[in-house]
């Protein structure tokens, strides 16, 4: 008899002690003391590429026989059109190679995106001074090249 009350005792203990320590160290994870810890995660997360491809500079491709003036300058991606329409977006690094576009202001009549879109482009290929790519829109792709400007 002393045995099993023993063994209920010691069971009974080691519930409660589980309990308590499920429950402090869930209480612990939301207290503030790991607060500072998931900034660092969220920091650590935002990854800057330093080697990206396209290095700030201008840039030029052909469109309806026309050369389009490409700048990218400070985390910003420019496009100048005839007429003074242009696009202007936020380039956001994926890896050296790939890159997001997204739009941030606009002034192009007939153009298929709207502030807020986002392109995501790859560059697939460099030969010399040109900059081969392939780029996704609204699940519709296509290829292209930037030939830089000294």
């Amino acid at each position: 008899m002393k045995k099993t009350n023993t063994l209920k005792s010691v069971v009974f203990f080691l519930l409660i002690s589980f309990y308590f320590q499920t429950s402090f160290s869930q209480d612990f994870a939301k207290s503030i003391a790991l607060k500072p810890y998931s900034k660092m995660y969220e920091m650590s997360n935002n990854i800057a590429i330093k080697n990206a491809v396209l290095n700030d500079g201008k840039y030029t491709y052909k469109f309806k026989e026309r050369d389009i003036l490409v700048e990218i300058k400070n985390g910003f991606y420019y496009e100048y059109h005839p007429k003074k329409e242009f696009i202007k977006a936020k380039i956001d690094w994926i890896s050296e190679f790939e890159y997001n576009l997204t739009i941030v202001d606009l002034e192009m009549r007939g153009a298929p995106f709207k502030i807020g879109s986002m392109l995501t482009a790859k560059i697939t290929q460099i030969k010399g001074n040109r900059y081969f790519y392939k780029s996704t829109f609204n699940n519709k792709t296509g290829n292209g090249s930037f030939k830089r400007v000294k």
